[in-house]
């Protein structure tokens, strides 16, 4: 069966709080990689028009640990609804998909 990569994405307030993430996931094996970048969000909470700096973490994986990074960034996440999303890897250099498989836990 051909593997499915995926990117995870998800936001944290603070660089801090997103690289304690990012260390969790790899020590797991459950990302080869994850990367951060500061942004600037709007959006409406609760009838209020927010706007605030974030860290967008994106997590690189494979589809079958989905569930599994899901369960990690809630338990480690102080949002009251975190962003969580997966995007599939339609096309990729083989050697670096290669790699990103070496590096995660194998799925069941």
């Amino acid at each position: 069966m051909k593997k499915k990569f995926i990117i995870v994405e998800t936001t944290y307030p603070n660089l801090a709080s997103a690289k304690k993430l990012g260390e969790i996931l790899l020590t797991k094996n459950l990302a080869a990689c994850v990367q951060f970048s500061a942004i600037t969000s709007m959006y409406f909470w609760q009838e209020k028009l927010e706007k605030s700096r974030e860290i967008l973490v994106s997590i690189k994986s494979e589809n079958s640990l989905y569930k599994e990074i899901e369960k990690i960034i809630q338990e480690h996440h102080s949002y009251e609804i975190p962003q969580i999303f997966a995007k599939p890897i339609n096309q990729g250099s083989k050697p670096y998909l290669n790699w990103i498989d070496s590096k995660l836990k194998k799925g069941k």
